[in-house]
Formats: structure tokens, sequence, C-alpha cells
């Protein structure tokens, strides 16, 4: 009898999952494809999808916020501050451009697409586009360079900042070394005037006389008189 009822039992539950799977089939014939010919179609992302990192390097202020927002360090940049009177442009907050950025590399072949960076970013240089395109078969394809400065203005840039940096550090060297030299007199002087003031605090003795005050209790005197 229990064999009866377990065969029985199976051929129900095989007809009912069965039915089910084919009412999941059955169901998707009047539904619209949904399918994309790709590349001659294209599906249209929403404004903040994580498709393709790109970068405005002209309105890129170089705060290197991006560099110090990424987890897992691939964007790589490289900074010179402009000589005073020196035009690099405005930035979209109406700001002057202050610094050079001759370096803005970004690894994307390891890029997680956390979108840290897009989200620090002051001037929304850095930021996501609806682009398809990121395959390619050479590895070096995934590493972007944004930056526009040709390799000799760079190294003239970077000898530039070398040598005002070399300066100031002689300067600020030239600088400690004065106070240092300063500080032995200061000190001399200081000792000087406490040792002026300790002499002018001290009592004057009236009359010239080293004589010790009478001890009341003296055992040579008694009543006010002196023994014989």
């Amino acid at each position: 009898m229990n064999a009866i009822y377990r065969y029985f039992r199976d051929v129900y539950m095989g007809v009912v999952t069965v039915s089910i799977g084919l009412w999941v089939t059955f169901r998707h014939l009047f539904v619209r494809a949904v399918t994309v010919q790709y590349p001659h179609q294209k599906l249209t992302y929403p404004p903040r999808a994580r498709t393709m990192l790109v970068n405005d390097i002209d309105i890129c202020n170089g705060d290197l916020q991006c560099v110090r927002a990424c987890p897992v360090d691939i964007i790589h940049m490289k900074v010179v501050k402009a000589e005073k009177g020196e035009d690099l442009g405005t930035l979209p907050d109406g700001k002057p451009k202050r610094l050079h950025v001759l370096q803005f590399d970004v690894e994307m072949a390891k890029c997680i697409f956390c979108g840290l960076c897009v989200e620090v970013c002051p001037m929304g240089a850095i930021h996501w586009k609806n682009l398809h395109e990121e395959v390619t078969f050479d590895l070096l394809q995934t590493l972007r360079h944004w930056a526009k400065y040709p390799p000799e203005e760079v190294k003239r840039l970077l000898d530039r900042d070398a040598a005002a940096k070399a300066a100031k550090a002689a300067e600020a060297a030239k600088v400690a070394a004065q106070k240092a030299a300063s500080q032995p007199a200061a000190k001399e002087a200081a000792a000087q005037t406490k040792d002026e003031g300790a002499v002018k605090s001290a009592p004057e003795k009236k009359d010239g006389s080293d004589a010790k005050p009478e001890t009341p209790n003296d055992p040579k005197k008694k009543d006010g008189k002196e023994d014989a």
C-alpha cells in the first residue's frame, strides 16, 4: 500500500513541477522581446550608471581628492604649483586654476567601479560616460592617460618645482640657524638680568654692624646684669 502511495505521489509531483516550468515558458511567449542586437542597437543607461570612467582634464583642479578616495590605489597624479601671474584658465566654480596636472593615469583593469572618485570630485572632472566599447585584448589599452603635457614640458615644470622647493628649504635652514645662534646670547642676557634682580632684592645692613641680636635667654645675663 505504501509503495502504491509513493508511486502516485511521485507521478503527481512530476506533473506539477513540469507544468510550472512550462507555464513560465508559455507566459514569455506573449511578452515583448528585450533582446538588444548589439552593436547595431545599444541600451541607454541612466545618468549615474557606472559604465566607463572618463575625465575632463581641462577642468581638473588637481586637488588629489580622487587619489585619496580610491580604495585600490589605481589613480596616479602629479601636480605642480603655477607661478605667480601664470594663467592656467578658470575652473567651473569661477576660481583660477593654480596647479599644473602633469600626470593623470587610471588603471581601469583594476577598477572596482565603486564610484568614490566621482563622488568626491568637486569640479565634476572625473565622471561616468554612457559608453559600451570598453573591452580590449590588450591590457595596456586599459591604462587611461588624461594629462596633455608633452614629456619635455613635464620635465621642465618638475625641475622648476624641485628648484623652488630646494630654495625654500635652504631659506628655512638659514632662518633656523640664525635663530639657534641667537639663543645663547638671549640666555646670557636673561641670566644677567636674573642676577641683577637677585642683588637688588638682597637686604641691606645698617651701620655696617655684623653683631648678632641678643638672645633673651642668655645664661650670662640674669635680671639685666652681667655676671662679674
